[in-house]
């Protein structure tokens, strides 16, 4: 989202109905007006809307049955679902089953429930990218686009196969960055909505609230962040013998229980070597450059760049020391490459310079083999017909990834 053009409203609407793809990247050059931010947003609901099912162990696979269940159940469950918020046997997270089960009072066909799950990350997603457009308009330049681009593609859309965790993931995003930039204490409520998204945001709040009362304590947090990378995972053990209430105790034991843990490690040694690189070089990438920018800018930092500086190495430690916890530490590393990003592109709006930084150009294959590997894993999900003209195509017609045109 970096154009910085205006455009008709009718042509970008037109365009939309004749050609959603085309309309969408119409609405992309020309981000600066509401009606193009209007646009992205449609078309992120219209890929929700045609949203291709892949395989029957995704995510998406159990978000459908529990769907298709919803629909046999009676309107009074809903009394149930939301009177048993975070204490019935089996209701974890309150947002995805209410809006499977409202959707499943309309419909039976899936296609409404994703774009429903797309309506919601889409709202999030794009606030969030708004907040570093508005400043990438006032300080354009070629360093600042492309830590904007790389921002967009972290967590895309196609995620909504994993909803939960990454809607929750924007929540706490949008929520946590005015808390830790500009100090507005009101949207701690938004940030601890993520817990109603996805209950493991209870830890990723638990760290910002611990932020809010230290407040930049560098002096704790550089030693605090420096051992979590010599001696990583001792969170382990204790995290398992954590005790709460309710259906929040059932997910604790299953994500810290030494078989799930074991089976989740050896997944992901089978998992093609290209992933595992992808995000390590991008997790160390960013490590290196803002230890880099904090070290000779930290005197020329402004206010909220400190703020967030001291965040990162507090939730940075996080990461590290719970790493031993795949549904944890994994996850949770894709949240320190939101901050993190964020981190360089503050520091990038300054780079008046036309050329393109060495800091940039260094992040240039990291970041470039990140976005190569999660269009690889989104392709899965992609359906083809979206970038064909024709509203409803993409709906109407016998889905088709990109993956089986692409790599099959």
């Amino acid at each position: 989202m970096i154009g910085t053009r205006s455009i008709d409203r009718r042509y970008l609407y037109g365009l939309f109905f004749l050609w959603p793809f085309l309309g969408f990247m119409s609405a992309v050059a020309n981000y600066n007006s509401k009606d193009a931010k209007r646009i992205v947003y449609l078309f992120v609901i219209y890929y929700g809307f045609s949203y291709v099912i892949g395989n029957q162990f995704m995510d998406s696979s159990t978000y459908i049955d529990r769907f298709l269940y919803n629909g046999t159940l009676p309107f009074s469950e809903l009394f149930k679902l939301v009177g048993g918020l975070y204490s019935s046997e089996d209701t974890v997270d309150i947002v995805e089953p209410l809006i499977s089960f409202i959707v499943s009072r309309f419909t039976n066909h899936h296609s409404f429930l994703f774009a429903a799950y797309a309506a919601l990350f889409g709202y999030f997603y794009l606030k969030s990218i708004n907040l570093l457009y508005e400043d990438y308009r006032l300080n354009s330049g070629w360093n600042a686009k492309i830590f904007l681009v790389f921002f967009v593609c972290i967590l895309s859309v196609n995620t909504i196969n994993g909803v939960r965790m990454w809607t929750a993931a924007w929540v706490f995003f949008y929520g946590a960055y005015h808390v830790v930039l500009y100090k507005d204490k009101r949207y701690i409520i938004l940030s601890l909505a993520a817990c109603l998204v996805h209950w493991s945001y209870i830890t990723a709040n638990a760290v910002l609230i611990g932020y809010m009362l230290a407040g930049n304590k560098n002096i704790i947090y550089i030693p605090l962040a420096l051992a979590s990378f010599v001696v990583p995972n001792i969170l382990t053990p204790y995290l398992g013998s954590v005790s709460v209430s309710g259906s929040i105790q059932n997910r604790v034991n299953n994500y810290t229980n030494q078989e799930y843990i074991q089976g989740v490690s050896e997944h992901a040694q089978h998992e093609p070597w290209f992933i595992t690189l992808g995000n390590e070089m991008i997790f160390y990438y960013l490590v290196v450059a803002i230890t880099i920018i904090y070290l000779y800018n930290r005197k020329k930092s402004l206010p909220a760049e400190k703020n967030l500086f001291s965040f990162i190495l507090l939730f940075i430690s996080f990461v590290n020391f719970g790493g031993g916890i795949p549904s944890l530490g994994n996850r949770f590393k894709m949240i320190f490459l939101l901050f993190g990003t964020l981190y360089v592109f503050l520091f990038s709006l300054r780079m008046h310079d036309r050329k393109i930084h060495p800091l940039t150009i260094t992040g240039l294959f990291p970041m470039a083999l990140y976005v190569a590997v999660q269009f690889r894993i989104g392709s899965e999900v992609i359906n083809s017909w979206l970038f064909l003209p024709g509203l409803g195509l993409a709906v109407f017609a016998p889905g088709i990834s990109l993956a089986e045109l692409l790599f099959y």
